[in-house]
């Protein structure tokens, strides 16, 4: 194993030399996984700093992205380990099944966080397999009118309850297909709680180029098959139609229905926002305690939306004027 030089020998991502932590949270191997592929397969070679730590190169984390690509594809470590990356890449190729590689067509991301927007957007300005579409100041600011995008990346230097409730609101408003949080410090708990959501967390700073690998190894894997209640669990419900003032109105309002289920539809939808809210609230408990609520309020936004999109063709057929959307972060829940 080299060594560096003490004065160059610093794990900087921007020179591109990574410390073994970093590298796990951008390939997504636990750490002591790859301790045992450096050691018992030499699947790849760090170097060491002056304090003796190791630093991983830009190369060395892609090679082990290809790995773990070709173990989830089914293979043996021990029997790709040793393959340079070209016949490694053509062995992928003749496996049969999908396989979580980089996608070749172009992603489009908001980002939350003016300081990392203006970064990637210059640095993503070349690529043609992502892009920064737009970018909004904090997630707890609620936008409107922003363009539809596959990716959003959230800049958060906490993970507190408040960031995770409004990073929830922000998927629902825009309904990515992946999440990431670049984050300063969290807690374990808070970050099960993300993975437990199907966001991936990676702490700061970010390499922009290995930001954009993940994105697209992210969008790939989600074409994976899911069971639809937990993918339905895990993805961000859409933000309420109808507000709670214009619920109660329609709870007694005449409708052309002898059976009145417009009225009840309107006062379930009003009780589900308020469990809504109440399950987001709950969430300064134990871990397994908060997860078990994310859970409900994931549950309870699903039912909504539901019955929503029902309500909608209630609202048609009754010929009531369909009303304007809730502001955002007018009402609880």
């Amino acid at each position: 194993m080299t060594t560096l030089p003490a004065d160059i020998a610093e794990a900087d991502p921007a020179a591109g030399r990574y410390r073994i932590a970093a590298v796990s949270k951008l390939t997504g191997i636990p750490v002591p996984t790859i301790r045992i592929w450096e050691f018992r397969y030499q699947a790849v070679q760090p170097v060491r700093s002056g304090g003796n730590s190791r630093l991983y190169s830009r190369a060395d984390v892609d090679r082990l992205c290809l790995l773990k690509a070709a173990v989830d594809a089914g293979f043996q470590i021990g029997t790709v380990a040793a393959l340079a990356d070209g016949p490694l890449r053509e062995r992928l190729k003749m496996r049969p099944g999908p396989m979580p590689a980089a996608s070749a067509r172009s992603a489009s991301a908001v980002v939350c966080g003016e300081m990392l927007g203006a970064r990637l957007t210059a640095a993503w300005q070349a690529r043609h397999d992502i892009s920064v579409i737009a970018v909004i100041a904090d997630a707890g600011t609620l936008p409107t009118g922003l363009p539809p995008a596959e990716v959003l990346i959230v800049e958060s230097p906490t993970l507190s309850v408040a960031d995770l409730q409004a990073l929830r609101r922000l998927r629902g408003l825009l309904q990515p297909q992946l999440t990431l949080v670049i984050y300063g410090y969290a807690t374990r708990h808070s970050l099960a709680q993300l993975d437990d959501e199907g966001v991936i967390a990676l702490g700061a700073p970010s390499d922009p180029a290995h930001l954009a690998r993940i994105c697209q190894l992210g969008l790939a894997a989600r074409g994976k098959v899911q069971k639809p209640i937990e993918h339905l669990l895990r993805e961000p419900a859409a933000a309420r139609r109808y507000s709670l003032p214009f619920l109660a109105t329609l709870r007694d309002l005449p409708t052309r229905v002898p059976c009145e289920c417009p009225n009840h539809l309107a006062e379930l939808l009003s009780r589900l926002a308020a469990f809504e809210h109440y399950s987001l609230a709950c969430e300064s408990r134990s871990p397994p305690d908060a997860r078990l609520h994310a859970r409900m309020h994931a549950a309870a936004s699903r039912c909504r939306e539901v019955l929503e999109q029902v309500l909608g063709e209630v609202l048609d057929h009754e010929g009531i004027a369909q009303p304007p959307p809730p502001a955002t972060g007018a009402e609880p829940g």
